[in-house]
């Protein structure tokens, strides 16, 4: 008989091991480090976002213009607008109708369903905001003619020439956005066309009926001369001009507190609005030549200049020849203009880079002048690095995005 025994190996020593941790010290690294990747990338995708913005943006405006261009080829050569500049221009519309610029133009352009016929026309329906169906106009009063009867929800329908996706439509708040409630509250629900940015786009619209050309001699002196290419109305003394603030003031109005979706308020920040909260604090209301001389001024066409007779620029590097400020704009960037406020949400805003630039604040003065385009503000030409006398444009200095007919 066998016996069998067994061997049992030793236990060995159970060893500890220990997972190392970061200290306080490489934690405060580590989020140092990150912080630092943020702060760089973080910008940089910002302003990647906001180029994209910018150029989807400059896209739909040249949709726009390219329809407005095709508009007219099929209509003698008119711009895009149901109603006149000079209707658009009206103290009426400035006071009381607050009609955008841009809603007139989709009268036009929106599609042939669009409008339905005038107030009282037989068969036309009654205004019932809820199905779409509103009247609109530039005039509350009496007039020759009765408001246009539009069912905007066949905007960008059939034989549109402008149809851009329906994000781009919008209709602004009448409290916040527009310049208070209107009189004609068809108006308060017509949609605008917006920016990339959400924010709605000015369109300027020439007058035909003004005169020609600037006259620099005018007896009048220098307010009169900008009064000949821009004024509020198009029905105040003097003649007409060839762009009236009335057709965008609904934008720029003291109850527009929060315009588009950037929620500015034009009235305090913009070169063209009614008074300015960064240089005066006390938000006194800006002088209506101001504006004037500003709205002129960035409408204009930098390349084209009249001076008073027997006046010249100078020579290239003294301060010899007319001062800036008699340094007239000829003629307009085009027929029409299309003007989207930019990344800053303002148009032509007075924080933006241009304005700080150009600018006359001096003096009880507001404003830009057109012939800062040609010399400096202590006199002196405009000149390269070779010494030639160059042509500069206020209005690029801005980060506004326009578009032209010519």
């Amino acid at each position: 008989m066998s016996i069998l025994t067994t061997h049992t190996q030793p236990r060995l020593p159970r060893v500890r091991t220990f997972e190392r941790a970061f200290t306080l010290l490489e934690l405060l690294v580590v989020i140092a480090i990150i912080g630092l990747l943020m702060g760089i990338l973080l910008p940089t995708l910002s302003s990647a976002r906001q180029a994209g913005m910018n150029s989807s943006t400059q896209s739909m405006i040249n949709e726009f213009t390219n329809a407005s261009s095709s508009f007219s080829n099929d209509h003698g050569s008119e711009m895009p607008g149901y109603y006149s500049p000079t209707e658009m221009g009206s103290t009426d519309n400035l006071e009381n109708a607050k009609m955008s610029a841009m809603e007139n133009a989709m009268l036009d352009l929106g599609g042939t369903d669009l409008i339905l016929g005038f107030r009282g026309d037989t068969g036309v329906p009654t205004v019932d905001v809820a199905s779409g169906i509103i009247e609109i106009a530039p005039f509350v009063g009496d007039q020759d003619k009765e408001p246009l009867i539009v069912n905007f929800n066949l905007m960008g329908a059939t034989g549109a020439y402008f149809a851009p996706d329906e994000k781009f439509y919008r209709t602004m708040d009448p409290d916040t956005q527009q310049q208070g409630n209107s009189g004609n509250n068809g108006q308060n629900f017509m949609p605008d066309v917006v920016d990339a940015f959400g924010n709605p786009l000015l369109v300027w619209v020439k007058d035909e009926t003004a005169r020609g050309s600037i006259n620099p001699d005018d007896a009048g002196g220098e307010d009169a001369i900008y009064r000949q290419f821009a004024q509020v109305t198009s029905d105040g003394d003097g003649d007409p001009a060839w762009f009236y603030l009335a057709s965008n003031q609904t934008f720029f109005g003291d109850n527009a507190v929060s315009v588009g979706d950037s929620g500015r308020y034009q009235a305090e920040f913009s070169g063209i609005g009614l008074r300015n909260g960064i240089v005066r604090p006390t938000a006194t209301v800006i002088d209506v030549e101001d504006r004037i001389h500003t709205l002129a001024t960035l409408l204009a066409s930098p390349s084209y200049y009249v001076l008073e007779s027997g006046e010249t620029l100078g020579d290239l590097t003294g301060t010899g020849g007319v001062a800036s400020d008699n340094i007239y704009p000829a003629k307009p960037r085009g027929r029409l203009i299309v003007q989207s406020a930019g990344v800053d949400g303002y148009y032509f805003g007075t924080s933006d880079s241009g304005w700080r630039t150009n600018s006359r604040a001096d003096g009880g003065s507001f404003k830009l002048v057109f012939g800062n385009n040609y010399k400096l503000h202590n006199g002196t030409r405009m000149l390269d690095e070779d010494g030639k006398a160059i042509v500069g444009d206020i209005a690029s200095d801005f980060d506004d995005v326009l578009g032209t007919i010519n």
